[in-house]
């Protein structure tokens, strides 16, 4: 396997000043065209991504990196979060053709099974953005809510690759509301639009389509929230029910995890070791694939 070579390098120079030696890519939005609240990148950007990538090292399923990243280098690990549609309707089909095998990071609110809403409050913002135009989003947001106060220094670090217009609310959200608040506003604004969290999320039946095909399916907590913000038994009930419900639509077989938002602390560190996941990414492990230029000219 040869070493990541110098178009790779250039191709990441965005998010790295070098190519790693192993390379782990997340990807979120799969999509033809992007919109006022989803920004994504073109299915056929991505069969570009993939080319580039495999031109340097060898991607291999998420187990097998797990065990082999220590000792090898030129290994690449692809990844999803949050299992969106798009991923199976776009992204899916370019990863059959390059026979290529990805990791699904699911949260679990959307396939719960307690009759309760089905939506993540991050993409619920996401899609009501989509729906009424970021500005008028916004602006329902702080009527329910107010205006409150932020740190702007934080919201710009963690929301450095969004557009300055997204990023206060996303903070507030995220980062500033209690999550209850937080969700329980988008979810008034949405009883006037009405959008299902079914049409946004990959179904559960294809998901499993994805693990029966070779794909592996990883946690990514239950209602999608920052364990940062949340208490030690807050993290451990999210965590548990997360675990419960994947292996119950999907088995109990070793798996690898996202932490939402990519932030953890030491007490969702040891819960991961405990609810026997056999890896833990945060942001800082992967290369955001918004952040991937390809090179003019090159594997066109």
């Amino acid at each position: 396997m040869s070493r990541p070579g110098n178009y790779l390098a250039d191709a990441l120079a965005g998010a790295l000043t070098q190519a790693p030696a192993n390379l782990v890519v997340t990807y979120h939005y799969i999509r033809p065209a992007n919109s006022d609240g989803v920004t994504g990148i073109t299915p056929e950007r991505f069969a570009a991504h993939l080319r580039l990538i495999r031109s340097s090292y060898e991607i291999v399923p998420a187990e097998e990196f797990c065990l082999r990243r220590e000792q090898e280098t030129g290994l690449a690990l692809i990844t999803f979060d949050d299992a969106v549609r798009d991923q199976f309707d776009y992204a899916a089909p370019v990863l059959e053709a390059f026979n290529v095998p990805a990791v699904f990071y699911a949260p679990m609110r959307p396939y719960a099974d307690d009759g309760s809403d089905h939506w993540c409050t991050q993409h619920l913002l996401h899609a009501l953005a989509q729906e009424l135009g970021w500005r008028e989003l916004e602006r329902r947001v702080v009527r329910l809510i107010g205006d409150p106060a932020c740190d702007e220094a934080e919201m710009n670090r963690i929301y450095h690759y969004e557009v300055p217009m997204k990023r206060r609310l996303k903070y507030l959200l995220a980062f500033t509301l209690p999550a209850g608040v937080a969700a329980e506003s988008l979810r008034a604004i949405n009883t006037t639009i009405g959008l299902d969290a079914s049409d946004w999320y990959i179904s559960s039946d294809d998901l499993g389509a994805l693990q029966a095909s070779g794909h592996a399916l990883g946690g990514h907590g239950f209602d999608h929230v920052p364990y940062t913000t949340l208490t030690p038994s807050q993290q451990e009930s999210d965590m548990r029910r997360a675990h419960r419900r994947m292996t119950e639509l999907f088995g109990d077989r070793p798996r690898t995890m996202a932490y939402p938002f990519g932030r953890a602390d030491e007490t969702t560190r040891r819960l991961a070791r405990q609810f026997g996941y056999i890896h833990a990414f945060t942001t800082d492990d992967r290369v955001d694939g918004m952040n991937i230029d390809i090179p003019q000219g090159v594997l066109a």
